[in-house]
């Protein structure tokens, strides 16, 4: 394949096995000509902040550091197969963090995630981040169990 079907491929990864198993596609699918321009994007947590309180700015710098670290094992992991990726991390709700940045940057064609498996009951009441982005983003969604 000379020119990659998928130009510009968001990763949204976080410190998991399905995340790790969605890099691995990633690199398949980079090797094979079929992507090309990862982003790698990982959302922290910051609900249990609470941004009035004296200890919250050291809390965020620790969310970021972990969000930093989980970025760059994948980066790694790219990069031991030639493969140069953009790394991007912020702070919030991962579905809609996502969903802005599809929005917001209007050039991904792709997004390439991991699934955690939950019962029907977890779905119900959590809900998933994958559910909600495949159901609200308009570009491909390849989800990876």
């Amino acid at each position: 394949m000379d020119k990659p079907l998928f130009h510009k491929t968001l990763l949204p990864v976080n410190d998991s096995p399905q995340s790790e198993r969605a890099v691995q596609k990633a690199i398949e699918l980079y090797q094979a000509g079929v992507i090309d321009n990862l982003v790698l994007f990982n959302v922290y947590d910051t609900s249990g902040v609470d941004i009035t309180k004296l200890h919250s700015a050291e809390k965020l710098d620790e969310l970021r550091a972990e969000s930093l670290q989980v970025l760059e094992k994948y980066q790694k992991m790219l990069a031991d197969h030639n493969i140069p990726c953009t790394i991007k991390k912020a702070g919030g709700d991962p579905a809609s963090l996502i969903l802005d940045l599809i929005e917001n940057d209007g050039q991904f064609d792709l997004i390439i995630m991991g699934s955690r498996r939950l019962n029907k009951f977890q779905e119900l009441a959590f809900g998933s981040v994958t559910d909600k982005v495949t159901r609200l983003v308009n570009i491909p969604v390849l989800v990876i169990k």
